[in-house]
């Protein structure tokens, strides 16, 4: 496998991570699943134009989608089809930093996927994984993508920006996801607890406690995987959690595993678990 990796443009720094390009992915097994995510991404295949997406919790239903797709932000673990991935381009923007492109579609994307054309309205959605599939250098797709972000986002009316209320949300539940309060969070920008989030999910596709427990997931899996030999209870503290049977409870919940299964796997590359 060969993984090319991208940051953005400091004009979009903002609201993205990275850009990925995955080459040459052919492991022996046909399916595996994504650990849950608060991201939102853009997928786009290379050379197939089709998405196999399987229903949450199973394997035996799924949907073919265009090759251009928008995954939603994940609060449990989700299969996918390993063909599909074989040559791909993805977009991982920050929490809530999908917003200022999609707009209210934000909050249908809770635990789901959706074409990219059916959410972008830009006259070259429609042919932007045929310019992406026949550029060969990376860099020519990552520029590529580049322009067609900074023209969808040059074509919104309102003002990308967020509501600042959200942007001090996900600073204070990133910082300790275990303690902030969704009352508290609401009174410090005065609002309404309700108001507040009904703008969190506006903007990240979640509410503020499935954003909580999934960056709280993912701080455990970190933890799990830089200290194999760590403290359960050490673990489940460190990371927010209330007790170790809360901590075992959930992992298992959103991972299909225990904690002690993820520490002796080796396997797990970038959230994604051969199945």
């Amino acid at each position: 496998m060969r993984l090319h990796l991208c940051k953005p443009s400091p004009a979009l720094r903002t609201w993205i991570d990275f850009y990925w390009i995955c080459e040459d992915y052919h492991p022996l097994h046909k399916l595996e699943y994504k650990l849950p995510d608060p991201h939102t991404s853009w997928i786009i295949t290379l050379r197939q134009d089709r998405i196999r997406i399987y229903g949450h919790g199973t394997t035996d239903r799924y949907e073919l989608m265009p090759g251009a797709i928008i995954a939603g932000p994940k609060t449990s673990r989700y299969w996918l089809d390993t063909e599909c991935q074989n040559a791909c381009l993805g977009i991982e923007f920050k929490p809530g930093g999908a917003y200022p492109f999609l707009g209210s579609r934000m909050f249908e994307l809770q635990d789901s996927d959706m074409p990219l054309q059916e959410a972008i309205r830009h006259p070259d959605t429609a042919s932007l994984r045929c310019e992406l599939a026949e550029l060969s250098a990376p860099m020519e797709r990552f520029r590529r993508v580049e322009q067609f972000l900074t023209d969808c986002l040059a074509g919104r009316i309102d003002n990308p920006g967020g509501h600042p209320a959200v942007s001090a949300g996900l600073q204070a539940l990133a910082g300790n996801p275990g303690a902030a309060l969704v009352r508290e969070l609401a009174e410090k920008a005065n609002l309404s607890t309700e108001r507040f989030i009904q703008l969190f999910k506006r903007e990240t596709g979640l509410t503020p406690k499935q954003y909580a427990g999934v960056v709280r997931f993912q701080r455990a899996v970190q933890h799990l995987r830089q200290n194999p030999g760590g403290d359960g209870l050490e673990t489940a503290l460190a990371c927010g959690y209330y007790d170790q049977s809360h901590f075992n409870r959930d992992f298992r919940l959103r991972s299909g595993m225990t904690p002690m299964e993820m520490q002796r796997r080796d396997d797990i590359i970038f959230n994604h678990v051969p199945d």
